[in-house]
């Protein structure tokens, strides 16, 4: 029984309170909708007293049929008064003048409705004042609260100074006092009271206004400030969303604007307007009713309540001082922010006045000097607001930690504007330190430095208002977000004018993207140094990443080579390598543009391939291997050649970067096409100048003679006229007849003398000059000199690389220098033994030595002007004296030739040996050029004497000897105990040139005897007798 009581009882609560709010919303609705209500007869009876025999359905489907206005759309919003959308004016904004009333225009949102008679949505942005609408509020307010509220203290001229600081015009400020003034049809609320400007718009005239237009913007100013302060009341100050009361009200609010702006009533006593006033009168009535302990329940207007002020809540109170204070700290001189405040963040005293009605605490006043300097920066991003700002923060951190109690004092909102205005800090200094790039002022690194400053303390600021004071503490991981961010916004801004990116433009946004970073690191991210030590890192981290992803877009699905391939790879190269000089990031976390580019550089590398090859078609060809320049004494070719590989090996060194730990192997690659090239040079060179047929040049030897004839001579009578007259002296004159033939038979065993070229070298050696042979030999030694440089060069630091270059280029080094040598004896050989041939092998010593005054000094002579050419075009003297000392030793052999191997063209006899020691001394001044301190300019001393050694012996211990006792150590060294010095082949060479009688008959029985065949059979000349 007792639980059926309970529940019983619980029915009939239920049901009385379902009748109590039936009360309330017929009360609601009667008052609401009393215009509509009266049309109809039936229910024109109906009061408060009578309601309960109302029919509700009946009412409810009458009230829809008129379309009634307080049907909301519960889906619209509107966003609350913000400190963004209400503070200070812009600096210097233009007003006009008045003759009674403020007529600026204001920020009329669009209306978005279907029926103007009857909206059913509010515009968006709805009852947001402009900054400079709400400055002229806020200007408004002063003069109601210390003007109208406390005349008897007014003071004009510290009004007129203070209207002078706030920027308002005379005309305009006489427009406000007298619309401000009430009119004494009836009691209005206090000055200092919310609800005295809705009392103004019951009760205003509307002839004070010049024009229609001019009303409006009055109106709206007025009916948005009071919207402002009543949201108040029904919002937490940090929820930025509109409640259902909220949009209700607007509404309210908006069906009264609708009609000024449509209907435009001619007066207030408008019966449209009157009817829409007092909706909106009821309405602000109740929820000042229902949101305060001192109002009356009684109450229903909210301009009927005289006796107390609504005050102006939190946050719409430290709005307007804050508006107010900004234009009392600064003024604006030439489009410049001027700090004029108290350093010590003291409020003027024209200012003070508003501080107890609006109950702004001291502590308050500084908080709002706080949010004025971030005004002024914002407005101008200047080092010296932001200094001001952390220094107007750090005094109200002091101030907080050295007595908490200012912001826990629950009869004021310190600690709600604190955290309001850290709040703004906060999401204000996001939005600057996540994309420090777009930050104007002019020193970006400082006011980052600061920026971060102040966002640490904010947080700790912050912990201390908590509830539980916390400890925040800031430390780098909190910046890295904000690096990051910052160079992603940096980077999509500078990418955006080329996407997409291709092949064609990515070399143009390297070019742009480089500096940037340089410029990020330099003056941007280097503000975050205190506050992140690896700040650097980061960002170009986050350029790395972003880089990297469009590299693989960039080079996808290449497979072809074309200019724009080339180039993007070898920008990407340069990239990679600034990257790497930055030394910020561990190489393997480098861009991976190895791995999408080395397949081209491959591709690339053939195609150079076919182009040497290509280039080595036509070189010789084109190379005619005469000097460029008396200076520069090599010929084009070997340039060209240079040249070539080294552009080629420059244009992969762009690439460097893309290829990372390859681009070591592709440097090889390249050096061995060009150590290919040179080997195949080299034996070009040898080819074109023959030097590997020097041995051809040389004459015959007696014992080649001997083996090709079977016979060195067949009597000294057919050898040689002059050689005849003078051993037979008796003899008389040959005739005309026998002198031909003897001519016949010398020409004939002059030509046995000699080796038979074959055509094709005897037609080369005429068509290669001397001075082609020296410039060669220049072109060889080029390469030698280059090769060392070449290998430094493009080693680039690497030691691994640079040893791998000269094993490379050390088998080609030394095949060069081979041939070097090969040449500078071929030169030699060839000028004494083919272009001297005729004065040195055929004239020399063929007379007597007795009767021949110039025995030697012609045939030197003779070698002038092809020494002349040599030194003439030769690169270096020091090569130039080699070639001379080949010279000199191609000499030194054809001499002994003539000594030797010349029989029997030539006789010598025992007294010649002083002679030819004579000549032999001259030969050796002639090559030696000595200088007049007597040293030797040409071949050295040494050099020659080690030279001329063996034909010295010959002349001094052979030549000198008789016949017999040659043929005495010829027959000695057949025997084993033997120990002469010379050889047989030696001795009997002496004794062919002989033409006594004892060496005639030896040799004529030698000349039988099978072993004189066999004499050094196929023997050249001997040098080293």
């Amino acid at each position: 029984m007792k639980n059926n009581n309970k529940d019983d009882n619980l029915i009939l609560g239920k049901i009385f309170q379902l009748e109590k709010d039936k009360s309330l919303l017929l009360d609601f609705i009667l008052e609401q909708y009393s215009s509509v209500i009266k049309q109809n007869p039936r229910f024109q009876s109906i009061n408060s007293n009578n309601k309960e025999s109302v029919n509700v359905a009946e009412l409810l489907e009458y009230l829809k049929k008129k379309s009634s206005p307080t049907i909301v759309n519960s889906t619209s919003s509107f966003p609350s008064p913000s400190t963004s959308n209400i503070s200070p004016i812009t600096p210097n904004s233009s007003t006009d003048n008045l003759q009674t009333s403020p007529n600026n225009n204001i920020t009329t949102p669009h209306i978005n409705t279907n029926n103007n008679s009857n909206p059913t949505s509010l515009p968006n942005d709805y009852s947001i004042l402009s900054k400079e609408q709400f400055h002229y509020a806020s200007f408004e307010c002063y003069l109601l609260l210390t003007h109208f509220s406390k005349p008897e203290l007014i003071n004009a001229e510290t009004e007129e100074l203070f209207r002078v600081q706030m920027e308002i015009p005379k005309a305009k400020y006489q427009g406000f006092i007298k619309l401000l003034s009430p009119n004494h049809i009836s009691k209005h609320p206090l000055f200092t009271s919310l609800t005295y400007r809705l009392w103004l718009l019951k009760y205003f005239d509307f002839k004070l206004f010049d024009n229609y237009d001019s009303l409006m913007i009055w109106f709206r100013r007025q009916l948005y400030f009071i919207l402002a302060g009543i949201i108040n009341q029904l919002r937490d100050p940090f929820d930025d969303k509109d409640n259902k009361q909220i949009i209700d009200l607007k509404l309210c609010a908006y069906h009264l604007e609708k009609l000024m702006e449509d209907g435009k009533p001619s007066s207030v006593i408008d019966d449209q307007y009157q009817t829409k006033f007092r909706a909106l009168d009821l309405m602000i009535g109740q929820i000042l009713t229902k949101n305060s302990v001192h109002l009356s329940k009684q109450v229903i207007l909210a301009t009927e309540y005289l006796n107390e002020p609504i005050f102006h809540q939190f946050p719409l109170n430290t709005l307007i001082f804050e508006d107010l204070l900004f234009y009392n700290l600064f003024e604006f001189k030439e489009d410049e922010i001027v700090f004029v405040g108290d350093e010590h963040l003291r409020v003027s005293p024209s200012l003070k006045p508003l501080s107890t009605p609006l109950k702004i605490t001291p502590t308050m006043e500084k908080i709002s000097h706080l949010n004025c300097f971030v005004i002024a920066y914002q407005a101008e991003p200047t080092n010296e607001h932001f200094k001001r700002l952390l220094s107007s923060l750090d005094s109200i951190q002091q101030l907080i930690e050295s007595n908490i109690q200012l912001v826990q004092d629950p009869s004021a909102n310190t600690a709600n504007l604190l955290k309001l205005t850290l709040k703004k800090i906060a999401t204000w200094l996001i939005k600057l330190l996540s994309d420090v790039h777009s930050y104007k002022g002019e020193n970006p690194a400082m006011a980052i430095d600061i920026a971060c400053t102040i966002y640490s303390k904010s947080r700790e600021m912050w912990g201390l208002l908590s509830s539980n004071k916390q400890t925040i503490r800031t430390t780098e991981s909190n910046f890295s977000s904000f690096i990051s961010a910052s160079v992603s916004y940096h980077y999509q801004r500078a990418s955006k004018a080329f996407r997409p990116m291709t092949l064609d433009n990515f070399s143009d946004f390297i070019d742009l993207l480089t500096p940037e970073i340089k410029s990020n690191l330099t003056y941007f991210t280097k503000g975050f140094q205190k506050h992140h030590s690896q700040c650097q890192v980061v960002a170009l981290n986050e350029f790395v990443n972003l880089y990297s992803s469009d590299l693989k877009v960039v080079f996808a699905d290449v497979y072809f080579l074309s200019p724009a391939v080339l180039k993007s790879v070898q920008t990407a190269s340069a990239f990679q390598l600034f990257l790497e000089e930055l030394n910020l990031i561990p190489y393997d976390k480098l861009p991976p543009v190895k791995d999408y580019v080395s397949s081209v550089i491959i591709s690339w590398c053939q195609n150079q391939e076919k182009y040497f090859n290509k280039w080595f078609e036509n070189s010789f060809k084109l190379d005619k291997f005469l000097p460029l320049d008396k200076d520069v004494k090599h010929s084009s070719s070997v340039i060209d050649m240079f040249q070539m590989f080294y552009q080629t090996i420059s244009t992969l060194g762009k690439m460097r970067g893309s290829l990372s730990d390859n681009f070591p192997n592709f440097i090889c690659t390249l050096s061995s096409m060009f150590n290919n090239c040179l080997i195949v040079y080299n034996s070009s060179i040898a080819d074109i100048t023959n030097c590997n047929q020097k041995n051809q040049l040389y004459p015959l030897s007696i014992n080649e003679r001997i083996h090709k004839k079977g016979k060195v001579r067949r009597s000294l009578s057919l050898s040689n006229p002059i050689i005849q007259s003078t051993l037979n002296s008796s003899s008389s004159s040959s005739s005309s007849s026998s002198s031909l033939n003897n001519q016949q038979q010398q020409q004939k065993e002059k030509e046995n003398n000699y080796s038979q070229l074959t055509p094709f070298l005897q037609t080369r050696l005429q068509s290669t000059s001397l001075l082609t042979l020296c410039v060669c030999l220049n072109n060889l030694d080029f390469i030698l000199k280059h090769l060392h440089d070449y290998i430094e060069q493009h080693s680039y630091n690497n030691e691994s690389l640079k040893v791998k270059l000269i094993e490379l280029f050390q088998p080609v080094q030394i095949q060069i220098k081979n041939t070097c040598k090969q040449l500078i004896d071929f030169i030699g050989c060839r000028v004494v033994f083919f272009d001297c041939k005729s004065t040195i092998l055929d004239q020399t010593y063929l007379a007597p030595l007795i009767d021949n005054t110039d025995r030697i000094q012609f045939s030197l002579d003779s070698l002038n002007p092809h020494l002349k050419t040599i030194y003439g075009n030769v690169q270096s003297i020091d090569r130039s004296n080699e070639i001379l000392t080949s010279v000199c030793k191609s000499f030194v052999q054809a001499y002994q030739w003539i000594l030797l191997y010349s029989g029997p063209n030539r006789m010598y006899q025992p007294k010649d040996a002083s002679m030819i020691e004579y000549d032999i001394e001259l030969v050796k001044d002639f090559f030696l050029d000595r200088d007049e301190q007597g040293n030797a300019n040409g071949v050295p001393d040494k050099t020659f004497d080690a030279i001329i050694q063996g034909t010295l012996k010959v002349v001094n211990l052979l030549m000198e000897l008789a016949s017999e006792v040659l043929i005495e150590q010829f027959n000695n060294n057949t025997s084993p105990n033997s120990r002469n010095m010379f050889h047989n082949d030696i001795i009997l060479s002496v004794l062919i040139h002989r033409a006594d009688k004892p060496a005639k008959n030896f040799i004529k029985k030698k000349e039988q005897d099978p072993s004189f065949h066999s004499i050094k059979k196929g023997s050249k000349i001997n040098l080293n007798l």
